[in-house]
């Protein structure tokens, strides 16, 4: 790939908060019901969530792509139950750890999509 043809692209967000105070209002009430555990489900569709809201623009601001993420928390449930008991056995503190966990597996699972020329 000709590298030349990436530079002044940049990463631009269309997140905006109508989008994200419904999912805000889904986790708070899963956390409160399930003592916070439920973070270890919703923390892979918030990531997803932001990094789907991504595009790829040139120089001028033409948006060419955008960034998509196929991350499915339900794929790594073993991984999941490893990270519930983790949880458990640290009142909590593992969560805090378990986000990086689903941050990382969250970019892992991203690709660009580039719009069609014309």
């Amino acid at each position: 790939m000709d590298t030349a043809l990436l530079t002044g692209m940049r990463l631009r967000s269309r997140m905006d908060l109508a989008r994200v105070w419904p999912d805000f209002l889904v986790w708070l009430a899963v956390s409160v019901v399930t003592l916070g555990l439920g973070w270890l489900v919703v923390a892979g569709h918030f990531f997803r969530l932001v990094i789907n809201s991504i595009e790829v623009v040139d120089p001028s601001g033409a948006p060419v792509g955008r960034l998509v993420c196929d991350y499915d928390v339900e794929k790594g449930t073993g991984a999941l139950f490893a990270w519930l008991l983790i949880c458990i056995a640290t009142l909590g503190i593992g969560l805090l750890f378990y986000s990086f966990h689903a941050a990382r597996a969250a970019a892992n699972h991203t690709r660009i999509e580039w719009h069609a020329p014309g």
